[in-house]
């Protein structure tokens, strides 16, 4: 029923990629230009809460530059019958593919098994408190990891400061509030940094998650493992509140979600490493030239430099050179890239 193939193997057996083809089940909107997409859930399909995948368009009728694949975080914890994932929905060929799809309609899903890129699932010490640092989107996470943690009955405390600008944009807030006022075990403290500009009335915190707001909630800063997920710049200012109240930075795990992916599933060339050997060959061309003509210069006063200043030939040997070089790196990674 389910296509399931090894996609790619590794001298070890241990990061063995698996994908199958999924059909979607339902789409909604459950935030401000957020949709939430249920697709089934293969047979023999197992993950770790947490974990996250890579989503593959078969056959789209337009793509663009970004590419027909992304990576996804499951919403779902492990013992839910469905796989859940959730976005922004951006202006892209990919997202309005994938909005448009209908019931029905499949997509590839990749994971790799056996991953040891565990930083984003659940630590084992239940005597650690687990505090959640989540800034909207990166809820998709936290979400899967808190319902799987409910679900299993596990010991651990579990906080969650979610951040939004309004309650409209945060997504799952409902089911979040309703586990909080049924397991003791959870507790949620969400917080609008703009909650003057939303339609709903707003009576909890307000502002960014800071030091106070922690100590407001949390007696002991220094005991629990902290999982901060979110837009790099929320990450970013995250680590650094952490770092500043006396945080370890072992018990500090993150997940960032600009320009999200895959960081265990090197499957395919990053696009930015090309920019980054252009910008490396300009420089290298400018170095050369400014070399060359220090060093033309530097003999001129000999009657040597005269001529290698104004013989444009020597130039076009360093250039000619160079674009024999950028041409035979693009030609043994083109070829690499089609023998795999």
């Amino acid at each position: 029923m389910h296509g399931h193939f090894p996609f790619n193997q590794s001298r070890s057996s241990s990061k063995k990629i698996v994908a199958y083809e999924v059909a979607l089940k339902e789409k909604k909107h459950i935030a401000e230009d957020t949709m939430a997409f249920v697709f089934e859930k293969p047979n023999g399909f197992h993950f770790k809460a947490g974990q996250h995948i890579r989503m593959t368009l078969i056959h789209p009728p337009e793509t663009d530059l970004k590419g027909n694949r992304r990576f996804f975080s499951l919403a779902s914890s492990p013992q839910e019958q469905d796989l859940l994932i959730a976005m922004r929905m951006q202006d892209t060929a990919f997202k309005r593919v994938l909005g448009r799809m209908q019931i029905g309609d499949k997509a590839l899903i990749e994971i790799m098994l056996h991953s040891q890129h565990e930083s984003f699932t659940l630590h084992d010490n239940p005597s650690k408190p687990a505090i959640f640092l989540i800034g909207g989107i990166g809820i998709v996470p936290a979400f899967s990891m808190i319902k799987d943690a409910i679900e299993r009955e596990l010991p651990h405390k579990i906080l969650l400061f979610y951040a939004n600008r309004r309650p409209e944009d945060a997504p799952f807030l409902d089911e979040l509030q309703n586990l909080a006022e049924h397991h003791p075990s959870f507790t949620l403290i969400a917080t609008m940094t703009e909650p003057e500009k939303s339609a709903k009335s707003w009576q909890g915190e307000t502002g960014y998650i800071n030091h106070a707001m922690l100590t407001k909630y949390m007696d002991d800063l220094e005991s629990p493992m902290y999982y901060v997920a979110g837009l790099s710049e929320m990450v970013s200012a995250m680590q650094t509140v952490l770092i500043d109240s006396g945080i370890h930075k072992t018990d500090i795990r993150t997940e960032d979600f600009s320009g999200f992916k895959m960081r265990v599933m090197t499957m395919v060339p990053i696009a930015g490493k090309n920019h980054f050997a252009f910008i490396a060959i300009v420089l290298v061309i400018i170095v050369a030239v400014v070399l060359h003509a220090a060093a033309a210069i530097s003999l001129f006063k000999t009657g040597f430099g005269a001529s290698l200043l104004h013989n444009p030939i020597s130039y076009l040997a360093i250039g000619f050179m160079l674009v024999v070089m950028f041409m035979l790196k693009y030609s043994l990674g083109f070829m690499h890239r089609k023998r795999k």
